[in-house]
């Protein structure tokens, strides 16, 4: 992930910068030097750069972070569907005695996708504190 961001404040030991972000990817055809600003959020300047208020940066995440993301975000949904499609038959025999149709199998997965996407997407807004982004570069 690289993003880029102006400098809102820095830290007086300059270890931290309060940054906005640029969405300038919005219109890629448009020609005009337009960008929209995002919510102000804290970055690290781990590499010591000398950055002041007003500075152009861009911003990187760490790899470790991008890794857990994908994790959280990709795979314990699919494992929630797969779990629910095979959860499916014993479940209806359970309930209705009877083998599980294709649209209560198709109801399963669905389930099994949405309700681990949403518990995921609460954590994340929530209770996980992701890494903060690094500065990588002034421009």
């Amino acid at each position: 992930m690289t993003q880029s961001a102006e400098v809102i404040s820095v830290s007086k030991d300059n270890k931290e910068a309060l940054v906005c972000p640029l969405v300038t990817n919005a219109c890629l055809s448009c020609k005009e030097t337009c960008s929209r600003r995002g919510k102000p959020f804290a970055a690290s300047n781990s590499k010591a750069l000398e950055i002041k208020t007003g500075d152009l940066v861009l911003l990187a995440a760490s790899k470790k972070a991008e890794a857990v993301q994908a994790l959280l975000s990709l795979l314990i949904p699919a494992a929630g569907a797969a779990a629910s499609f095979f959860a499916a038959s014993p479940i209806s025999q359970a309930l209705w005695q009877k083998a599980a149709s294709e649209g209560f199998k198709a109801f399963c997965v669905l389930l099994g996708i949405l309700i681990p996407s949403a518990a995921v997407m609460a954590l994340s807004r929530f209770k996980i504190r992701p890494s903060k982004p690094y500065i990588e570069k002034i421009f």
